[in-house]
């Protein structure tokens, strides 16, 4: 008897979308892929052309010879805050000391009689001459409405007498624990300014946001971050916004993933709240919660090991705020009791002496720190010796680099020299081993990756000069710090951050290619934007 053997092709079922002409760039391959194909939401073929994949309903995007990339992450954002500043007083571009006063004024013009003053953004580092914001400046154009402007960084702003009055805040009212109200050294009367926790005397007062109006500012927060070609967010978010973000999560059609952060007072007071929160697998789940080590440089509350150089006359002994809880125990108290929740650990540091304490903590609070991922928020300024620690402990550096282009043009006169050259670490903790994850810290500077990979790179000023270039970073490591880095930072790196078959398919099309020669790293934008598999934003 005769057998006749048939031997048939490999069969391959065609996909729902496929990239066509592209250079696809994704970390860890050696060269650019020209196709890509994705069935149900996931990339399954990535590589050289392959027509079996294109079927007679398959959706077929040219992309015309331009740079792709996955869908960038964003590790550190604030996307209700974000959110709702769009529509409120940006100060970011005032010029000086008049033009302050005049956009706060044409601002109050058109808010009705009680309403407050909301915005900020502001910081006079850039001025000719620069010279802290204080009360008097916005209490005659103000119109007897409160006010609250942040300074740009969130760790201090300025309130106008009426707000003051509000609060209740007079000559007589003392620092709370963590926080400053600056005073007139010849009258004793507050300036205006508050910092750190003294800003919550204020902050208490402002009448809430609706759910119908934080809901609204999620939505367009997304449509902010997916113009710029971020898909994934580590949002920093309050325990009271969880609701808001269960109902983003029901009412479907997102185009950002969130990857939640709330500030806790306690992780043991908050975990009933954290365990019980009903997301979307993929798109909304909370991680962990945000502690918070010290203030900010701009704002001489980040916690450093030495006075800053250019303390003033009766404050040469000043080096920075730290938070009470990180010295008191709490927070190591709340590291041993997220770890029995199977929450993650993220902690704003700073300064110094703030990233040099919590690494102390960490590897005190975790038997085995490096499983659990913890993050220290910012890592701006650290010990030399601190730098190998991160990548030995396995503790991520989560650290926003269009912050080096604002710093960097002050930080020598606050901070000198030497301590300058173990900021922005990026090169070196790297080099170290340690996982970098980028982010913005939006609203606090723009959400727009490219800005901060223009800083990585580069070392670019917001003056046009060049600071600490030593720790510049290739285009290619820059973008794993946005892609791969950040989606391991939000244990996610098996699901988003490459193209790859298996992965989510998010990704974006640029307009240029970031690795040209000649590159306007504002004016790079993505033209499409896809996340699984869906068009999520279309440019023009």
């Amino acid at each position: 008897m005769t057998f006749l053997v048939l031997v048939l092709p490999w069969v391959v079922t065609p996909a729902d979308l496929v990239i066509e002409n592209a250079k696809i760039w994704s970390d860890g391959r050696p060269t650019f892929a020209e196709f890509a194909a994705v069935r149900q939401g996931r990339f399954v073929y990535v590589g050289d052309r392959n027509g079996s994949y294109i079927g007679t309903r398959t959706q077929r995007i040219d992309a015309q010879g331009r740079t792709v990339l996955p869908g960038l992450i964003d590790s550190h954002a604030h996307m209700i805050g974000g959110g709702l500043d769009l529509s409120r007083l940006i100060l970011r571009e005032a010029a000086d000391k008049e033009d302050f006063i005049r956009k706060v004024r044409d601002y109050a013009e058109r808010l009705g009689p009680q309403e407050w003053i909301l915005g900020g953004q502001w910081t006079v580092e850039s001025w000719a001459k620069p010279e802290s914001p204080r009360k008097e400046w916005v209490d005659t154009v103000t119109g007897g409405r409160p006010l609250w402007l942040d300074r740009m960084d969130g760790h201090s702003g300025l309130a106008n007498s009426a707000a003051l009055r509000l609060a209740g805040i007079t000559k007589d009212t003392p620092n709370p624990p963590g926080g400053v109200i600056d005073k007139d050294p010849s009258t004793g009367e507050p300036t205006g300014i508050l910092r750190e926790t003294a800003q919550g005397l204020v902050g208490r007062r402002i009448p809430p946001a609706t759910e119908g109006q934080v809901l609204k500012a999620l939505r367009q927060a997304m449509e902010e971050a997916n113009k710029y070609g971020i898909t994934a967010v580590s949002d920093i978010s309050g325990l009271g916004d969880l609701s808001r973000y269960e109902k983003l999560a029901q009412e479907g059609g997102l185009s950002v993933r969130f990857s939640l952060y709330p500030t806790v007072g306690s992780v043991s007071g908050a975990r009933k709240a954290l365990k019980g929160f009903k997301g979307r697998d993929g798109w909304v789940s909370v991680r962990g919660f945000k502690a918070y080590m010290d203030g900010s440089l701009g704002s001489r509350t980040a916690y450093m090991r030495d006075p800053f150089s250019d303390n003033e006359p009766g404050k040469e002994d000043w080096r920075g705020l730290p938070m009470p809880g990180m010295i008191e125990g709490e927070f190591e108290k709340d590291c041993r009791d997220a770890q029995g929740a199977g929450l993650q650990t993220i902690c704003h540091a700073i300064g110094d002496e703030a990233n040099h304490v919590l690494l102390n903590i960490l590897q005190k609070a975790y038997p085995q720190l490096r499983a659990a991922r913890c993050r220290s928020e910012h890592t701006q300024h650290l010990l030399a010796e601190d730098i190998p620690r991160f990548g030995a402990l396995g503790v991520i550096a989560s650290m926003q680099p269009y912050h080096k282009a604002d710093d960097g043009r002050y930080a020598e006169e606050r901070i000198g020299e030497r301590r300058s050259r173990s900021s922005y670490a990026f090169k070196s903790l790297l080099d170290s081993g340690a996982i970098v994850a980028f982010g913005s810290d939006w609203p606090v500077v723009s959400i727009n990756p490219f800005l901060g990979i223009e800083a990585a790179v580069t070392g670019k000023t917001l003056d046009g000069k060049f600071w600490m270039t030593q720790e510049n970073l290739t285009v290619a490591e820059a973008l794993r710090c946005y892609t791969t880095y950040a989606a391991y930072a939000m244990f996610m790196e098996d699901e988003i951050g490459k193209i790859e078959p298996g992965y989510r398919a998010d990704f974006l099309i640029l307009n240029a290619s970031p690795f040209g020669p000649f590159r306007r790293w504002d004016q790079i934008r993505p033209v499409e934007v896809w996340v699984e598999g869906r068009r999520a934003r279309k440019a023009g």
